[in-house]
């Protein structure tokens, strides 16, 4: 029992991690657009994630919403590395309590600080944006 609860854990760590990757990318997308000087909406980005998955009304509306923002990410490293616990917890757990853990993962999302330095723009090393289109509007 207590090996089942931990390994349940995991996998619900391991798709809130793979969920907030997602997310770094997608506001790495918004900030890499935004011009010097000028705050990128970053927070009505996040109003609308959360209006998103409240508006998942059954398994098929969850399941597109979680592989389309997955996939508006672009490239996901860690998805990719843990695919197989993440497409097994999306395909074994109900679609009702991922919601919440969606909205888990966005409630405890820490957005990295947009940093200046003189000429050039520091993103996270996860955050990297370059050759790749930001399809968010």
């Amino acid at each position: 029992m207590m090996s089942e609860t931990s390994e349940l854990q995991e996998k619900y760590i391991t798709f809130v991690e793979s969920f907030q990757y997602a997310m770094s990318v997608y506001f790495a997308k918004i900030y890499a657009k935004a011009g010097e000087g000028t705050d990128p909406p970053i927070y009505k980005k996040v109003d609308k994630l959360r209006a998103e998955l409240n508006c998942c009304y059954d398994e098929l509306s969850f399941q597109h919403f979680i592989a389309d923002f997955l996939a508006r990410g672009g490239i996901n490293k860690f998805l990719y590395k843990n695919h197989e616990m993440c497409f097994s917890i999306i395909e074994e757990i109900s679609w009702e309590k991922l919601r919440i853990w969606s909205l888990l993962a966005i409630a405890s999302y820490q957005p990295k600080k947009r940093l200046t330095d003189t000429n050039d723009e520091l993103i996270s090393e996860n955050q990297e944006v370059e050759g790749v289109d930001d399809e968010s509007k």
